[in-house]
């Protein structure tokens, strides 16, 4: 008896074991995601790819810089369509287009619950001056609401600060 209650005690640590390793997986696989959706939002608004832009973010999103607030895809779109004709207007002038290349770092996620998380990180965007040097553009953090809808994580809120001292 004692060794069918031994055996019963360490097929259930082995259970438990087991449940801990498929939450942790999953937790990892989350991760991954999470941190590709993030990849694909740097990428796309560098290239200036507005349709690979919105497609990171759920159709009521909202982005806060500083205060300025944009809510839905339509609003969010405008984020790249504004730099493509900023960069096309300066080329037309002969300036330098002002392209912007992010830089990412510090980034830290937690999760709320497995389809609600949040990613955080510091950044820095780098443009060319009519000096031909790159310069800092701009730097602050970053604090992005992401939730999981059918298997695929998406941004439901951004807040940007920038640092302005």
């Amino acid at each position: 008896m004692r060794k069918l209650v031994t055996l019963l005690g360490l097929l259930c640590l082995c259970s438990c074991a087991s449940q801990q390793q498929a939450v942790t997986m999953q937790e990892l696989a989350d991760r991954v995601a999470i941190h590709e959706v993030m990849q694909k939002y740097v990428w796309t608004v560098d290239s200036l790819d507005a349709d690979g832009y919105v497609s990171v973010f759920t159709e009521d999103a909202e982005i806060d810089s500083n205060g300025t607030v944009m809510k839905g895809h339509e609003a969010i779109r405008k984020v790249v369509t504004g730099m493509q004709a900023s960069q096309a207007k300066n080329r037309a002038e002969g300036k330098p287009p002002g392209a912007l290349h992010h830089v990412i770092s510090n980034e830290k996620i937690s999760f709320q619950g497995p389809a609600d998380a949040t990613y955080q990180s510091y950044w820095q965007t780098m443009r060319k001056g009519t000096d031909n040097r790159y310069t800092a553009g701009g730097f602050g953090t970053s604090e992005d609401h992401l939730v999981k809808r059918d298997g695929k994580w998406l941004i439901k809120s951004r807040k940007l600060v920038v640092f302005t001292d």
